[in-house]
């Protein structure tokens, strides 16, 4: 009973923000099952404190942000060559893992990912060549995509940002999504690529105007209000912006950019057709949230709107298998990309 009601705080906590609102989330039950609270849930009493505070101002400029991205580091052309395969299956495989495998340091993040168990191969991928015969093309492009993000990116970076729990959270968010999207008949490794970095607008942000973004992920945490709100707030931008300007410059492909740059705010569906990259993207990001580390009182479950859950039209018990897996996986696949 009091294990119960544990969790129940817990997941109340999560979505405290819609049941303050009185507004409905459709993940909540899917959630409730996961953690196994059969509970009534009750709002925190501090949800929304500090919500009506002014969030002070460090304006950054639309012209700043894009002097700020072409400064950041470009991605290796092996990786860019990699990510063709994303978009053409006609890709060479063989001048892709010659390429690759002139860099060291890449190839060695790359075959640790490989050989973890969530990838069905441990201890069986001893070379790029190799890697590519067992996973696939497309499986090999999307680990070396996020061998070489994570290193673009060291956590000794001068930034506010907590990277071990964004990198965490970036495959989390990735491992859903790949596990999801043969259900809403999608690629499973573009679903995974667009997922990784559908943050990286985030990481564009900390590191180029960090004092900026001390501030706003303090009005975020004491106002409770979500990281890209108060983004706009504070900086006049959000890292959807920086996301998409960053993955144009990466000449990522256009699925991707365009998830990245929509992934808090897909549109609403038009009708019955297809899912898109981007709905997978917002609903993996969403059950990563609801999934994250218990210590993290600041997480919260971003809105989802019962239009775009109901365009998926995935199965429950398809969202609790990923669900299941995808934590332990992200750990290794996160170990395994460290320096």
């Amino acid at each position: 009973m009091i294990e119960d009601a544990q969790a129940a705080a817990a997941l109340a906590r999560l979505f405290r923000r819609s049941l303050a609102q009185g507004t409905v989330n459709p993940l909540l039950p899917l959630l409730r099952q996961y953690r196994g609270v059969s509970s009534p849930l009750v709002v925190p009493e501090w949800t929304h404190t500090g919500s009506r505070e002014k969030a002070p101002q460090v304006p950054v400029s639309l012209g700043e942000l894009q002097r700020a991205v072409i400064a950041l580091p470009s991605l290796p052309q092996a990786v860019q060559d990699a990510l063709a395969a994303l978009r053409d299956e006609r890709t060479s495989a063989a001048a892709i893992a010659e390429r690759i495998e002139h860099d060291q340091a890449m190839v060695a993040r790359t075959l640790r990912a490989a050989n973890t168990a969530f990838y069905g191969a441990p201890g069986r991928v001893a070379t790029i060549r190799a890697a590519i015969a067992i996973l696939g093309l497309r499986a090999v492009s999307a680990l070396l995509t996020a061998a070489a993000v994570s290193a673009r990116f060291p956590a000794e970076t001068k930034s506010p940002l907590n990277f071990r729990r964004f990198w965490r959270h970036a495959m989390t968010t990735a491992i859903v999504a790949r596990e999801l999207a043969p259900a809403v008949r999608l690629d499973a490794d573009v679903a995974f690529t667009a997922a990784l970095l559908h943050d990286v607008g985030v990481l564009a942000l900390a590191t180029s105007f960090p004092a900026a973004y001390g501030v706003v992920q303090q009005y975020a945490d004491h106002a409770d209000v979500p990281l890209w709100r108060a983004e706009r707030l504070v900086m006049g931008l959000d890292h959807g912006v920086a996301g998409e300007l960053l993955a144009q410059r990466w000449r990522l492909p256009a699925v991707i950019t365009s998830s990245i740059a929509a992934h808090h705010a897909p549109p609403a569906p038009s009708g019955p057709g297809a899912a898109t990259l981007t709905e997978l993207v917002h609903i993996a990001d969403a059950l990563a949230h609801g999934i994250g580390p218990e210590e993290d009182t600041h997480e919260v479950v971003p809105e989802v709107t019962v239009e775009i859950w109901s365009h998926l039209n995935i199965s429950a018990e398809n969202c609790l298998d990923a669900l299941r897996s995808s934590s332990a996986a992200a750990d290794a696949l996160c170990e395994a990309l460290a320096s």
